[in-house]
């Protein structure tokens, strides 16, 4: 990506993990239609006409009980759970009420799914993994190319169960440019920077990723509203590559476009067909990547990650090490027994103070690498000064299961 700016949007946006921000709660849009009547009659009517009647009273009662959609099970079933609870996972019996829930509304789960995996091998599973499952069924299982109104709801729902500290994914509001304006604008511009002619909505050749967001805000570390912006990712069919980026602000402003060589273009995998690179580490080291190679990381994603140097890594492991011991004991790591430790580091040059590096670190201790059903996860922004001096922000330390019922 040629644009720094456009490459931390871009970060920001399409895996963004937030906390400590807070905002009100989706007001959840359903309603009720509820008739009722009757007829009435002089004569006397017949028996058979009687046990016509009550028929059709039954059927009418029957369709009047309308099977709740994917979107309304989130909102009454999976997100009451996750509020009523004191953790991040849904525990096995949780999670058996959700899936009959689902079951009950003709809503069937891919069996090979990890969730219903985890579930068929009598373990819980992440609250926020599960409502994110189930939206892939219920949106498309390409989540970039979900409508901005899907975005917003679910990362409401995302924030209802604290995953989110805030919802980035927002709604045009009076004054905005629409939805419709935003794409012709979009099309506009590139048409002018790169004289080709590009569609406004996604066509048998582009599909178009669309993100009506706020991003960080690098001064302030924060994500104000004002401040919301465009984003359109142009993405080729045929090579499943993306060529085409496009950012404004909501008022058409500040316009950034980038054209990718086709050399260096990100390919855009699906989640459920990993392209080649993708689906080889996942069949050689298994689905959680926090216990793939360090290098195989960097090899399938480029430079979304980094390969820690062994100072480097000693050090955070220790301070992650003591972060779990000093929130939950200090045999905390003996009773969890023989533990795996995974980790995921990305390493960005700090745009806001020259000469800092920052260090984001994401570390998984298990026994089980496969669901996680035990140990810790620890998340920390290390920041590394040219005169040696560090600073650790932004930590999190919870427990890394999935639930075991």
């Amino acid at each position: 990506m040629k644009d720094k700016r456009l490459e931390e949007r871009i970060q920001h946006s399409l895996n963004a993990e937030l906390s400590g921000l807070r905002t009100t709660s989706y007001q959840r849009d359903q309603f009720f239609v509820n008739a009722t009547g009757g007829y009435k009659v002089k004569k006397k009517i017949s028996m058979a006409a009687v046990l016509v009647a009550a028929l059709l009273l039954i059927t009418v009662t029957a369709l009047a009980v309308a099977l709740l959609s994917p979107k309304e099970v989130v909102e009454q079933v999976a997100v009451p759970i996750a509020q009523n609870n004191d953790q991040a996972n849904y525990s096995y019996d949780e999670l058996k009420e959700l899936i009959s829930a689902l079951n009950e509304n003709g809503i069937t789960l891919d069996e090979g799914s990890r969730l219903m995996q985890a579930f068929s091998t009598g373990h819980g599973y992440w609250e926020r993994e599960a409502i994110r499952e189930i939206c892939l069924f219920a949106f498309g299982e390409n989540e970039g190319a979900w409508t901005i109104e899907q975005r917003h709801w679910y990362g409401e729902m995302m924030v209802a169960v604290g995953a989110y500290g805030m919802n980035v994914n927002l709604i045009p509001e009076d004054g905005d440019m629409t939805d419709k304006e935003a794409h012709s604008y979009a099309a506009k511009a590139l048409r002018e920077a790169f004289d080709v002619d590009l569609p406004e909505e996604s066509n048998e050749n582009w599909l178009i990723y669309e993100m009506f967001s706020v991003g960080l805000d690098l001064e302030t570390n924060s994500y104000p509203p004002e401040k919301a912006e465009w984003h359109f990712v142009y993405i080729d069919r045929i090579t499943n590559k993306m060529v085409y980026d496009i950012l404004f602000d909501r008022k058409g402003e500040n316009i950034i476009t980038d054209k990718q060589d086709a050399d260096d273009a990100r390919v855009i995998s699906s989640i459920s067909t990993p392209y080649p690179k993708e689906q080889e580490a996942i069949e050689k080291y298994g689905e959680v990547m926090y216990f793939w190679p360090q290098e195989v990381l960097v090899e399938v994603y480029g430079d979304d990650y980094s390969i820690p140097t062994e100072e480097e890594y000693n050090r955070a492991l220790s301070y992650a090490e003591n972060a779990i011991m000093d929130k939950f004991g200090e045999d905390t790591l003996s009773l969890l027994g023989n533990y795996r430790v995974g980790v995921m580091l990305r390493r960005f040059d700090d745009l806001t103070e020259a000469g800092r590096v920052q260090l984001s670190w994401d570390f998984m201790f298990s026994t089980d690498p496969v669901y996680l059903s035990d140990g810790y996860r620890v998340q920390f922004v290390q920041f590394l000064y040219s005169n040696e001096r560090e600073e650790i922000d932004e930590l999190s330390v919870e427990p890394a299961n999935m639930g075991n019922g």
